[in-house]
């Protein structure tokens, strides 16, 4: 790329009327990995006069794009009118910037080898121990979280919801299950606590997709979208379920809050979330949860979730005729 110093003022001068941290202020590093090679901007120590007079010196041509005199944007409206200002006032302004940027960036990989290292101690599998991130001071704790966040490829969240995340989400009841959400519709992440682990996953998952209907007597297998694998329902003269008390067509959903349903018989009709709680499955599976229902006209039940739990009206009783058992195949 041919990013010169003036670009990385603009830059640095952009992040810092943002708001940013030093990864912002660190700007454009003159190296770094993409892809599967490499990114190179050759040019970061050369200002934008040096590069036209050699430019002219070497009677080369160019193309300048319309766009660049725009200035509802900020970039072009810092560089048309401000940048000027600030070299008349401190000509060597765009090397000194450039050089506060390397010491940003360095400072910025010190915090990342720390980071990398109480993320480390921390992991459980994919997630992190509440009670390890809780024993870090608070800065620590937030620079670990922002890189075990960004390091699993996500969007880091702003300066507000990494404060909700290292203070209240951490310092929640240990029966509780709160998260974070940030982000857009499409790319959105969610950060979640179940215990003392604490989960990292897409938000929103399973809100968007269509429910399915499933006509369980003409296909014993019903295939679900977004690679969660298939449901089957087979005859089983020791099964769970009460194949008599199914309805023709079982519509499938997944989790949106609320649902309730009554794993046992003559029991209270209970929480699903406080029954998954309590079967310990992790908040990430949670949301991937396939959820069957009988559907009426005038109301949705819900009578079985996945093949975790039944609700008491499809259970097979000793004197059930026919039987069956749910099992989710997953790829």
């Amino acid at each position: 790329m041919a990013h010169h110093a003036d670009d990385q003022l603009e830059t640095v001068l952009l992040q810092l009327l943002r708001g940013s941290g030093l990864p912002g202020i660190a700007a454009m590093p003159s190296l770094t990995r993409f892809a599967e090679g490499w990114l190179a901007r050759p040019l970061l120590t050369r200002s934008r006069v040096e590069l036209e007079a050699w430019v002219r010196e070497e009677g080369l041509t160019w193309i300048d794009d319309d766009s660049n005199v725009d200035e509802r944007l900020d970039r072009n409206y810092l560089r048309r009118r401000i940048l000027p200002l600030i070299y008349e006032r401190w000509p060597g302004a765009a090397t000194a910037v450039s050089r506060s940027a390397r010491h940003a960036a360095e400072a910025q990989s010190l915090l990342d080898a720390l980071a990398h290292a109480e993320v480390d101690r921390a992991s459980y599998g994919e997630s992190l121990s509440v009670k390890s991130l809780r024993a870090l001071p608070p800065s620590r704790r937030r620079n670990a979280l922002r890189f075990w966040i960004t390091r699993a490829g996500w969007l880091a969240p702003d300066t507000r919801r990494l404060e909700e995340i290292a203070g209240p989400l951490l310092e929640a009841r240990h029966d509780a299950s709160p998260f974070v959400e940030w982000g857009t519709a499409h790319a959105g992440v969610r950060v979640q606590r179940q215990g003392d682990l604490l989960s990292l996953h897409a938000a929103g998952v399973g809100h968007d997709r269509a429910e399915i209907i499933w006509h369980w007597r003409d296909a014993a297998a019903c295939d679900l979208p977004d690679n969660l694998g298939k449901l089957e329902l087979d005859p089983d003269d020791r099964g769970p379920v009460d194949l008599d008390a199914l309805p023709e067509a079982l519509t499938i959903r997944w989790r949106s809050g609320g649902e309730r349903l009554s794993p046992r018989r003559g029991g209270p009709r209970r929480a699903l979330k406080n029954l998954l709680q309590e079967a310990h499955v992790p908040a990430a599976e949670r949301s991937r949860l396939p959820l069957l229902y009988s559907v009426t006209p005038t109301a949705a039940q819900l009578i079985a979730v996945a093949d975790l739990l039944l609700d008491e009206t499809v259970q097979a009783t000793p004197d059930a005729s026919r039987r069956g058992r749910l099992r989710w195949k997953k790829p």
